[in-house]
């Protein structure tokens, strides 16, 4: 998809999160597995270029947000305390799949059929595509539908 495409706000909205650091949230890590940021460009079926994707956005303790390529955004979903519970749930269990992510520098957006998960540590941003072929995709993408669902119950 050509980013051109997707709304400016939507590349803005993303960006940000990903550049949002644990120094900015005086956040104290112990070590390189605490995971305290997780964003997942999920691909969605649309005829329109711009709907064809959303990015939900975790922020450990903080904020749960979900964009769209349209530049639409649903925001201040961890009022919810049932989605704040999934939420910490997914980042005290997320450390058991971080063995199958690697470190990247780029996070720009692509188009994918698969789900791409970006999630944040002491030491950097690791990222993963999940095709679901693996025991520890299967997982994450659990995690990320238990938040998903509760979104959805709330809409």
């Amino acid at each position: 998809m050509d980013n051109q495409l997707l709304a400016r706000k939507y590349i803005e909205n993303r960006r940000r999160v990903l550049e949002y650091t644990y120094r900015d949230m005086n956040l104290a890590l112990e070590n390189n597995e605490q995971v305290y940021l997780a964003v997942f460009d999920i691909p969605t079926d649309s005829i329109l270029t711009s709907g064809r994707t959303k990015t939900l956005a975790l922020i450990f303790g903080l904020n749960t947000h979900i964009y769209f390529g349209n530049g639409d955004s649903i925001i201040n979903l961890e009022k919810n305390s049932d989605i704040m519970k999934a939420m910490q749930s997914l980042f005290i269990s997320v450390p058991q799949v971080l063995r199958i992510t690697k470190l990247v520098d780029d996070c720009s957006f692509y188009e994918s059929k698969n789900i791409r998960a970006y999630l944040k540590t002491k030491e950097g941003i690791r990222f993963c595509e999940l095709e679901g072929k693996t025991r520890e995709e299967r997982f994450l993408l659990m995690l990320m539908n238990n938040v998903l669902k509760l979104i959805a119950q709330q809409l």
